[in-house]
């Protein structure tokens, strides 16, 4: 008798928590099932700043050594789209990466030559590699590759513009933070090595020189907002 009298009250007491579990069960807190997963292609937009600098260089003929004309520097906002496709592998994430942005980098020899040579460029591309480091929300990455950059090159004394693709490379690297799984904010350092862009000069009276912009460069800050599909 006594037995059943201790089963039955341990009966009773453990229903209130049997039936707080059913009710509450769905609002108890739970661990993350798996780490994010940061493989897809994606697509996304960027803001940023970004300045450089040109070596100024000419010469009479294209036997003359070429001659210093002082440097040419230039700075502006920028803005742009961006894609690409990056797979991952435990916690390493590889992919490539196409951007395309415009700006106006506008400079001059003013203060060698009085407003003489100009740079404009107008807008760059670059195609790129991508490799990086994940930490569930949190993506750290390296980037290399290739770049252009619609160039042009001026004598405003003679009220002459050549227009040029110019190639180089770029390399640089970035954070990235998953905001949602599909949905990042990153913040990316890049830096653009052109190659030299010669143009030859025509003068007023017919006579001319020839012109370069020897190793210009463009140091890049942007942030952008990532969708990945």
């Amino acid at each position: 008798m006594k037995l059943v009298c201790l089963f039955s009250c341990l009966a009773l007491l453990s229903a209130p928590a049997a039936m707080a579990a059913d009710v509450y069960g769905d609002f108890s807190l739970r661990a993350p099932t798996s780490a994010h997963d940061w493989s897809g292609a994606y697509i996304g937009g960027h803001l940023g700043y970004g300045y450089g600098q040109s070596a100024n260089q000419w010469r009479s003929t294209p036997v003359d050594p070429w001659q210093p004309d002082g440097d040419i520097q230039y700075q502006s906002l920028l803005a742009g789209l961006h894609a690409g496709y990056q797979h991952q592998f435990n916690a390493f994430v590889i992919g490539a990466e196409a951007d395309l942005s415009l700006g106006q980098f506008r400079g001059d020899d003013s203060q060698f030559a009085g407003l003489v040579n100009t740079i404009d460029i107008s807008g760059f591309g670059t195609l790129r590699g991508r490799i990086g480091l994940a930490h569930d929300n949190l993506l750290v990455y390296a980037t290399a590759g290739l770049a252009a950059a619609d160039f042009s090159k001026g004598d405003s004394s003679n009220n002459f513009t050549s227009r040029h693709l110019a190639s180089g490379w770029a390399a640089g690297a970035g954070l990235e933070w998953a905001l949602a799984d599909n949905l990042s904010l990153r913040a990316e350092y890049l830096h653009i090595h052109l190659g030299a862009v010669e143009t030859g000069v025509i003068g007023a009276m017919g006579g001319g020189y020839l012109h370069r912009a020897d190793s210009p460069y463009l140091n890049i800050v942007r942030t952008g907002l990532n969708y990945r599909f």
